[in-house]
């Protein structure tokens, strides 16, 4: 655990406990963090940017184990209305990982990435508030081959 004391500008308990997440997840999403110390997206936002420009966070950095540290989930969407309207909502809204229109009961196929299930989560929830998404249906990758 960090101490306000450890660093040469002043901190307070939010910013100790910002560091502490990013300490152990460096890929933890503002908005996760914001959840989990009370505050906005935005105010995190600017906490690590003030945290970044007075040297507080020298590098952000990745350890590997030699496993994926992403998770991924196949979402499958049907149009309220038109196909290609919907698939243009949904690339500008740059969720996805990767896009398909497509053929059959589903109108388009998206895989979703994050560094966390919440993270995934998130992604899904904003999916579905699109104007143009009638329909969701999502498989969360087990194990990738």
């Amino acid at each position: 655990m960090f101490a306000a004391s450890d660093f040469p500008m002043k901190l307070d308990d939010i910013d100790v406990r910002i560091l502490s997440f990013l300490k152990q997840n460096s890929r933890m999403s503002n908005v996760e963090i914001a959840k989990a110390v009370g505050l906005t997206e935005g105010a995190v936002r600017h906490r690590i940017e003030v945290l970044s420009t007075s040297h507080a966070i020298e590098r952000f950095t990745i350890e590997t184990s030699g496993a994926s540290a992403s998770y991924y989930a196949v979402v499958m969407l049907k149009a309220k209305h038109e196909t290609k309207k919907m698939m243009a909502e949904v690339a500008a809204a740059k969720i996805s990982k990767e896009s398909y229109e497509i053929s059959g009961e589903y109108d388009g196929c998206l895989i979703l990435e994050g560094a966390s299930l919440t993270e995934v989560d998130s992604k899904i929830d904003r999916l579905r508030k699109l104007r143009s998404v009638a329909d969701t249906k999502t498989f969360i990758a087990l194990r990738r081959w």
